[in-house]
Formats: C-alpha cells, structure tokens, sequence
C-alpha cells in the first residue's frame, strides 16, 4: 500500500514537471528559460529514475533504475545553479565556472554508471521490499564524495538565493521566495537521507524523498503558472535578442527595475548599482526626458568628460489579456551620426578655415539683423576689412602660413568686436562686419581697435614671426539701403583707405 501511495505521488510530480516544461517550452524564447527547460528535464530523469525503482522486481532492475536517477540527480544540481544566477542577473564564466561544473557532474554519472565494475559507489546492492520498494546498499568509499559536489552546488544555490532575498525590492521577493522553497524542501529531505545511510539508521521512516518532489513540483507550478516568474523576463529577453547591439532596459509599469544587458551598463554606469525593483529614475545621470514617458523615442545627451548623445526608444510589454506589464527602453548611441550632421551643417554655414560664417551664411543673418535695427529704429553700419599685403605673405612664407595668419585674424576680430556683432568671411582675406545700436565715434573707434589689435599682433608660423595690417571701410546704413548697397559701400571705403596708403580706418561719404 505504502509502495503504491509513493508511485501515485511519483506519478503526479511527473505530469506537473512535464506540465510545468512545456508551459515554459512555449513562453517566448530565453536563454534564461533554457537553463530552466534543462533543470526540468533532469527532474523528470530523477523522478522517471525513481519510478522504475518502485516499480523494480529484483535488484538487478532496481540497479538499472537507480543509475537514470543519478543522471537527473548529479546534473540538476548544476542547472539549478546556472538557472538560479542568471535568474539573478549573476554572470557566471562559461570556462572556468561552468565548464569543469559539467564535468565534475559527468564524472560523477559516470562513477555510478560503472561502479559494478570497481565498486567504489556501491560495495554491493539488494532488493529491499520496503515499504516503500527500493535499492538497498552498502556504501562505498566514494559515496560521500561524489554526493559532496551536488550537496555544495544546492547550498551555495541556496545562499545565493536568500542574498538576493534580502536584495530585491519587496514585490519581487515572492518569486525568489518560490524558487528557494522549491529548492530546500527537496534537498532538506535527501539531508535527511544521506544521514540515514552514512549513519546505518534504518531509513524507512525517514524516506520522505517522494513527498519533497510532489511539493516541490506543486511550488514550481504556482511559480510558473500563479505567478509568471518567466512572463516578464522571456519577452523581455526575446525582445533584446533581437536589438543586441543597442542598450537594454527592462523596467516594469512603475518604472522599477528588473533587468539590462551590459551595452545599457556601458552607456549608463549608474544601472549597474540598481537592485532588483528600485525606481529606474534613481539612476545617477537618467535623463530627465524619459522621467514620465510610456511610450514613443526621444533623444538627449549625458555629460560626462565626454559627452554622448543618445536615442532612447520605450516600447510597452502586454500580458495576454493586454493588461500593461512593464516597459522595454532601448538605448542607441547617435554621437557619431549628430557629429556628422554638424559638420554636414558647418560646411553649408561656416568657413572651413576660419570658423566664421560663410559670405552666404553671414548675408542670411545680416538681413535678419537689419529687419530687427530698423524696426528698433537702431543705427546700422557695414564693415570690410582685408588684410594688407597678405599676398607677400604667401609668397614669403608658403600658404600654410597664409591659412594660419587667416585664422588668427579671425580670432583678433572676434576677441575685439561686441559678442552680438555679426562677423563672416567674405572671401580671401577680407572679411565682412555688420554692427548695430553703436553711434558714427564708436562705430569708428572700434574699427580703430581692430586695426590697432592686428597691427601690434605678431603671429607665429613655425620659426617665423609674421607681423601684417589691415584696411578698413566702414558705412553707415540709410533708409535707402539694403545689405547689397551698404556692403558695396564699405568696400568702397576699403578702398579709398587702400589708396590712401593702408592700416588705416575710412568711413564712406568723408572722401
């Protein structure tokens, strides 16, 4: 009777595994829910293992039976162990962790699978008729041992696990909660066990082994099925499986974090220091623009000692019944592509040597400019200024030197004129003012400024020193001028200052 009731409970933690794998099986693609898929399969070797023990009719077959249920026992110690740290967000190292883990796994199988042959697992084995009806034996020296991996593997699991515990934020504790009692009540009753053999205490009373795996099956099913321990994670993962090259995150409906992979960690230090369930929004140096977003892109930059532009995409996750569930955010690093599309825009705007605006640039703004002035009813006055001689210069010194001069002229001006003054280049070595709101004396003396500030300036190229000046045509604008007409008159003003010796100021209208 005892013997059927334990075949009964076999039998129902056999259909709740296979039930519980399949479920899983079908759950959007994981390699987290891989780990999970092989625990189950070496659960249901163990328990298949078991069943054909209760089910023995002499030692011999008991012997076949009891070698299936060390395949499923000695292997999902350590897919219990792979599944609890990825299920953790643990990386383990898949050479020198997980690797010689395999191993040391398989050597145990095989040491059982052959002890007949050496009998270092088994001195020698019996029928026991029970009840229940199983293996007896006598152990053999490696009997201890090759149950110590197993056993150090579930504690250390365990541990991990009662960590994380006291880590996760509180709502998401139950699912860890779930995992470790699926954990310890099977593994707390083959303690007892092991106990019983090593110390010859008759065992029947004390072999609970059937009891420990329907309840651990019926824990694992509420997990699974009540609780959706997979739902979140297995869609989330699909989903970055596809997007790999981008940062990933993984919040639920409340902004709470659950997971990223290690692109997200580089781009955002900060996510790596986050528990399980705390407020993404936490995160040192989040943007602000993702605060209260649901769904939808948005881009923006973190500074940092070098600072990076992103595109942040937030895409929501359903349940089957579209009940909201949590939030997908992927992180794309545009740098590159904005870099580019500045410079795309400086060379329509701004003159490639000197960093100024460009003649068609500065005549878009400068009509800007002057709608504004005369709408203030603001004085306005256009500038030319080209540099004297500048063609000795290329001729003395090379037209490297002459770019360098450029420059540096189009840093005296700058540094000269008001921060609002519009400035360009008009081409070659002359350049190309509009001013405002300055009267006709100050107009003029800052124009004196400039030529003062580059006729005192010496400007280094190489092992040469190269001092040079400029002319200057300033005119004021009238009511019948547009930007054409007054820039035509600074130039000839610029001119008279040329004939009339250079380095030197004119004003149109006093020649």
């Amino acid at each position: 009777m005892v013997n059927l009731i334990h075949i009964i409970i076999i039998c129902i933690a056999i259909v709740l595994s296979l039930f519980i794998g399949m479920f899983a099986l079908f759950r959007p693609h994981s390699y987290k829910k891989n780990y999970f898929l092989v625990m189950q399969c070496m659960v249901i070797i163990y328990l298949v293992g078991y069943l054909l023990e209760l089910t023995s009719t002499n030692a011999e077959e008991a012997y076949v039976a009891v070698k299936v249920l060390y395949i499923g026992a000695y292997f999902v110690a350590t897919f219990v162990f792979f599944f609890s740290a990825d299920y953790c967000n643990i990386r383990i190292h898949p050479v020198f962790v997980k690797a010689p883990m395999l191993l040391l796994s398989l050597a145990s199988v095989l040491i059982m699978w052959t002890t007949k042959y050496h009998k270092l697992v088994y001195l020698d084995y019996f029928l026991e008729t029970g009840p229940p009806q199983r293996l007896g034996f006598t152990p053999g020296p490696f009997y201890s041992i090759i149950h110590t991996y197993p056993t150090i593997c579930m504690i250390i699991t365990l541990a991990m696990l009662l960590y994380q515990i006291k880590k996760w934020k509180k709502k998401y504790r139950r699912q860890l909660i779930i995992l470790f009692l699926c954990l310890i009540i099977p593994f707390a009753m083959e303690g007892i066990y092991y106990l019983t053999v090593v110390t010859g205490i008759s065992s029947n009373q004390f072999f609970l082994t059937p009891y420990s795996m329907a309840i651990m099956s019926f824990c694992l099913y509420l997990g699974v099925i009540r609780f959706n321990i997979f739902e979140i994670i297995s869609v989330a993962t699909a989903t970055a499986m596809d997007h790999i090259r981008e940062g990933f995150i993984l919040v639920d409906y409340d902004n709470d974090y659950l997971s990223n992979n290690p692109a997200a960690a580089k781009m955002m230090p900060g996510i790596s220091k986050l528990l399980k369930g705390e407020s993404i929004i936490t995160t040192i140096g989040w943007p602000a623009e993702l605060t209260n977003m649901e769904s939808g892109s948005v881009e923006f930059y973190i500074t940092s000692e070098n600072p990076r532009c992103y595109r942040a995409s937030i895409s929501p996750i359903y349940a089957p019944d579209q009940v909201p569930i949590a939030k997908i955010i992927l992180f794309s690093d545009i740098t590159d592509n904005v870099n580019l599309m500045k410079e795309l825009e400086n060379a329509a705007y701004i003159d490639a040597l000197t960093g100024l605006y460009n003649r068609k640039h500065f005549t878009e703004l400068a009509t800007v400019d002057i709608e504004r002035a005369v709408r203030l009813n603001q004085s306005i006055y256009s500038v030319m200024l080209d540099l004297d001689f500048f063609k000795n210069v290329n001729d003395t010194f090379g037209h490297a030197a002459g770019d360098v001069v450029l420059k540096a002229t189009a840093g005296i001006i700058r540094q000269t004129i008001r921060a609002y003054d519009l400035l360009g280049r008009y081409g070659g070595e002359e350049f190309v003012l509009l001013l405002t709101a300055l009267e006709a004396t100050e107009a003029h003396k800052l124009m004196e400024r400039i030529r003062e500030n580059m006729e005192n300036s010496i400007i280094c190229y190489e092992s040469d020193e190269i001092k040079i000046t400029c002319s200057i045509g300033l005119a004021k604008f009238t009511e019948t001028d547009t930007l054409e007409t007054a820039v035509k008159k600074a130039d000839e003003a610029l001119y008279a200052a040329k004939n009339g010796g250079r380095n030197q100021v004119r004003i149109y209208g006093t020649f």
